[in-house]
């Protein structure tokens, strides 16, 4: 059976949307972690030392960084469906 190009698009539109979910859900695992790990740290921060303490903030702000971009990225995304933009 030849599949016709649109057929083909659908096909390969199924296979990238998996493939994308899947990513998606391994990054949220791996961010997840490193989060967890990073609370772990801080709840322990009166044991280290003054320059270990200040790569832990470092570190810390960075993933703070972080999840501020991808809650602007998402705001942005609600108003484009709010306003039935693409």
């Amino acid at each position: 059976m030849v599949l016709t190009d649109r057929q083909k698009r659908a096909r390969n539109a199924g296979y990238q949307a998996r493939w994308r979910a899947k990513r998606d859900a391994q990054a949220r695992t791996n961010a997840e972690a490193i989060e967890r790990a990073l609370l772990q740290d801080a709840h322990r921060c009166e044991r280290l030392s003054d320059q270990e303490r200040l790569q832990l903030a470092d570190r810390l702000a960075d993933a703070a960084m972080g999840h501020l971009r991808r809650s602007q990225e998402l705001a942005a995304m609600a108003r484009k469906v709010r306003t039935g933009e693409r």
